[in-house]
């Protein structure tokens, strides 16, 4: 089921304090606007009640899809590789066959739950982004910096991130042939076996890519 958390609030504005509800856990199988709210822009945004001062309350949020097994904990700007919930583990014994990922922004939470519930392999998708992004790095002669799987399509034989890239963090897109995905899943499952046997949720992100290539270039 969903959970709310009360918060208290001092408005910037206008410092008028208040107390908010704050949907801190949805469950998609409980809460049928669940993946609505969250890809909805103003799930986060807060309004102050006195002056009208809006802004966003960006706090944890865990997305639980019981139908496609995974589960997706949204915790600000987190540096964490992997987060052990020993009392959610306990807890819930079917877990273990559950994808448990943390995020550190929404819109690589966005990204995950798209990804996840196409059952397509984000690790294989993180390893496809950074060879992807070093090929728009050296055409380009820009700084790449963060990056989305924004198109998969196994039919189509395409997969396409948008990076961000140069000092105005300007949007570039970019496509590739879905073969891409395909060998970058060949070497998760190969190399990788065991990714998602670990208890607790695990960042699988760019930092996670360049760790597991180099791990795959001294293996070869």
């Amino acid at each position: 089921m969903s959970e709310l958390i009360s918060k208290y609030v001092t408005c910037p504005k206008c410092e008028q304090q208040s107390t908010v509800e704050l949907m801190c856990s949805i469950n998609t199988a409980a809460e049928p606007r669940a993946r609505e709210l969250v890809f909805d822009e103003d799930f986060f945004r807060w309004k102050c009640k006195k002056c009208g001062f809006q802004t966003k309350l960006l706090h944890p949020l865990l997305y639980n899809d019981i139908q496609n097994k995974f589960m997706v904990y949204y915790i600000p700007k987190v540096e964490r590789s992997r987060i052990a919930d020993e009392k959610l583990e306990k807890e819930f014994s079917v877990l273990a066959d559950v994808k448990k990922r943390i995020v550190p922004d929404v819109n690589a939470m966005k990204e995950k739950i798209l990804l996840l519930e196409k059952h397509y392999h984000d690790a294989a998708v993180e390893l496809s982004k950074l060879a992807v992004s070093e090929v728009v790095g050296k055409s380009t002669g820009q700084t790449v910096h963060e990056g989305y799987c924004t198109e998969i399509d196994r039919s189509e034989n395409v997969i396409g991130f948008q990076f961000f890239i140069g000092s105005d963090r300007r949007s570039y897109l970019q496509t590739t042939r879905f073969d891409v995905y395909n060998r970058s899943l060949s070497i998760v499952k190969e190399y990788f076996p065991d990714l998602d046997k670990h208890t607790g949720f695990l960042n699988i992100d760019h930092s996670w890519a360049k760790e597991a290539l180099r791990r795959y270039k001294n293996a070869e």
